[in-house]
Formats: structure tokens, C-alpha cells, sequence
């Protein structure tokens, strides 16, 4: 199974902007090098509203406009050809009110997903032969 490195989020905000960017890296395993095992890569932001005080509603929200990575991602997926790690830097400018999830003090952080693509079946039907048999 491929592994995540340490994710680091960095959020500077410019007037009402804010400009994010997530660092990490990815780790194939011996299986996933050998096999050529594809993987869906997601990166997102959310809000982080788990075990906060006073509490909230205890379920972390995903950020409006927080989407780090394509949505075209299945249809690229990430394959590790070697042992080498795969350095990302994910960066994107979203509007300041976006990250504004909670009342009072907001709580973000990144989320990076590393999903198995499923073996895809492939079939194919012969010719179509009648008779009497």
C-alpha cells in the first residue's frame, strides 16, 4: 500500500484572498511498484471541527472551493515506477471567506488521500454461432 509523507499546509492571506499551499510526499510499496498498482490522488482542505472547545457539531467540513488536486484525477492516476518518493506541492488562491467555516476561531487543515484503483474486468464475446446442437 502506497504511504502519505507528512503534510504541511501553509495559508497566507492577501486582502481577500488566501493563498494555500500543501506539500507532501508519496511512497510506493514493493507490491505497488511491481504490480504497477494505480492510485486516485486527492488533496482537499477542511474544516477541522473535531474535538473542539466549546464544541461544535463534531464533523469536519470540506472547504467550498478546496480542492487541491484536478477533478480529473481518476483518469490520471498515480503509479510509482520505483522507490523514490513523488514530492507534491499543491498550491491554489481561494477567496478568504471560503476558509470562514466555524463562528469565531476557524480550524484548516489538509487532507491527502491515496485511493487503490480497482481492477478493471475486460470482456469480449465471440462470434454468435447457431445450429441445432
Amino acid at each position: 500500500m502506497a504511504s502519505i509523507g507528512a503534510v504541511s499546509l501553509s495559508i497566507v492571506t492577501n486582502v481577500a484572498n488566501a493563498d494555500i499551499t500543501v506539500t507532501y510526499a508519496l511512497t510506493g510499496s514493493a507490491f505497488d511498484i511491481a504490480s504497477g498498482q494505480p492510485y486516485t490522488e486527492v488533496c482537499r482542505l477542511m474544516g477541522d471541527d473535531t474535538g473542539i472547545v466549546p464544541a461544535e457539531d463534531n464533523a469536519d467540513d470540506v472547504i467550498p472551493n478546496g480542492l487541491l488536486t484536478s477533478i480529473f484525477a481518476p483518469l490520471f492516476p498515480v503509479v510509482f515506477a520505483n522507490a523514490l518518493p513523488i514530492n507534491r506541492t499543491r498550491t491554489k488562491t481561494i477567496a478568504k471567506s471560503d476558509l470562514d467555516e466555524d463562528v469565531g476561531l476557524d480550524e484548516i487543515r489538509a487532507m491527502v488521500t491515496m485511493t487503490p484503483q480497482a481492477p478493471v474486468a475486460v470482456s469480449r464475446e465471440s462470434n454468435q454461432v447457431t445450429g441445432s446442437f
